[in-house]
């Protein structure tokens, strides 16, 4: 009996390797995982760059002028591949380009809430903008209705996300669409890789101001995740 046991022990150690080496019969298929990383930075142009410069003049003779674009700028969606959103904001201060210490603080409406007059304070401005489709050349003119629309909310410091009830100018629809790709539900605002809109804007002048240098006034495009 002492002589089976100590056989049986010695035989334990090999059936132990054996077990583990036996094939498993447990699934009729496998699977590999491959796992995509996506390298996509936001990227976004104006008129093909990521910085453009246009010039208006104000007569300080017309107490809060309006200044207008003369023609349309074109925001893009270069990111390659990438579907993103769109975002206009301002600056809180104008640029003095003389390098002086004279600035226009942004003012955050356009109009006088009873009268419904333009009214923006001494030393500031208010700026506005709009999409229309990509096709658009002309924008909107002085007093144009387009202005007085929810949709051409006055910019802030705070990135307002365009979407098709938000900066899509209804009016500027020539041969296209002045809405984001995607206009409807959660994904309203996407607009796919590649593609573009006109931009229009408009900037009230201040009622007064204790300046001359030229003042740089910036409407800020950001690209978002969709």
């Amino acid at each position: 009996m002492k002589i089976r046991r100590a056989a049986l022990k010695a035989l334990l150690p090999l059936l132990a390797l054996l077990g583990a080496a036996a094939p498993s019969f447990g699934a009729s298929s496998a699977t590999l995982n491959i796992d995509v990383t996506i390298t996509a930075p936001l990227s976004v142009s104006v008129n093909a760059v990521p910085s453009s410069t246009m010039s208006v003049t104000w007569n300080t003779a017309i107490s809060n002028q309006e200044l207008l674009a003369d023609a349309t700028s074109t925001i893009k969606n270069d990111t390659g591949g990438l579907t993103t959103k769109w975002a206009l904001s301002t600056i809180a201060n104008s640029l003095n380009t003389a390098g002086n210490s004279e600035t226009w603080a942004v003012a955050t409406a356009t109009a006088d809430a009873v009268t419904g007059l333009l009214n923006v304070g001494d030393d500031q401005f208010a700026v506005q903008a709009v999409f229309g489709s990509s096709r658009t050349l002309t924008c909107p003119g002085s007093g144009a209705a387009d202005w007085n629309n929810g949709s051409a909310a006055p910019l802030t410091t705070s990135p307002v996300t365009y979407k098709s009830t938000m900066f899509s100018d209804l009016l500027l629809n020539n041969d296209g669409t002045p809405k984001p790709d995607v206009f409807v539900g959660a994904p309203d605002g996407r607009m796919f890789a590649g593609s573009q809109r006109a931009l229009c804007w408009r900037i009230i002048a201040p009622k007064t101001t204790a300046t001359r240098d030229t003042q740089n006034i910036q409407i800020v495009v950001t690209a978002q995740l969709p």
